[in-house]
């Protein structure tokens, strides 16, 4: 896989996860520095949001963003992902008041190599591109997005039409009226 930095081609290291495929398992670091475990099967749907940097405006702007559409949706676990490091991340959430969604840091780069977005080299060398995933309950890739050019801001309307469907489907399994049928 590959995305372009400022239009210069560039490689992505780790596996491709498609849409339709189990998320895989990824361990980070909270801000509090514990390690935690996010993507597969979980109590609540989970939107993650690989971001290269806060330090940057559009990174900046797309995590503040984010917050303020997710605040809609209580049934979902929003993680922002970054690689930035612990400090300035804390420092970021709180001052932009991010409370919608938890910022985490990929310091050991598990989640970037996992779901492929590892940029290899240049200036963005160990960062992670810019990307979307929605998982269901089930732990299954429901909607991906890998942002062609890192300078992109994510297609935001599309990604919340897949929250909402993702949503709008009923569950599967006993009714009242299948089981009075």
């Amino acid at each position: 896989m590959q995305i372009t930095v400022h239009g210069t081609v560039t490689k992505l290291k780790g596996k491709n996860v498609a849409v339709g495929a189990e998320a895989p398992a990824a361990r980070i670091t909270k801000l509090d520095g514990s390690q935690n475990v996010i993507g597969m099967i979980a109590p609540k749907a989970q939107l993650l949001i690989a971001i290269p940097s806060l330090k940057t405006e559009v990174c900046s702007l797309g995590a503040k963003k984010f917050n303020e559409l997710v605040s809609k949706y209580p049934k979902l676990q929003t993680i922002m992902i970054t690689t930035d490091d612990r400090e300035f991340v804390a420092g970021y959430a709180k001052e932009e008041a991010i409370q919608n969604a938890e910022l985490v840091v990929d310091e050991q780069r598990a989640f970037g190599k996992k779901y492929g977005l590892i940029i290899e080299d240049g200036k963005l060398k160990d960062r992670l591109a810019r990307a979307v995933f929605l998982v269901d309950t089930e732990g299954v890739v429901v909607y991906k997005e890998l942002v062609g050019e890192i300078v992109d801001e994510v297609d935001y309307d599309a990604c919340i039409a897949a929250i909402e469907e993702l949503f709008s489907q009923k569950k599967k399994g006993h009714t009242h009226e299948n089981w009075m049928g």
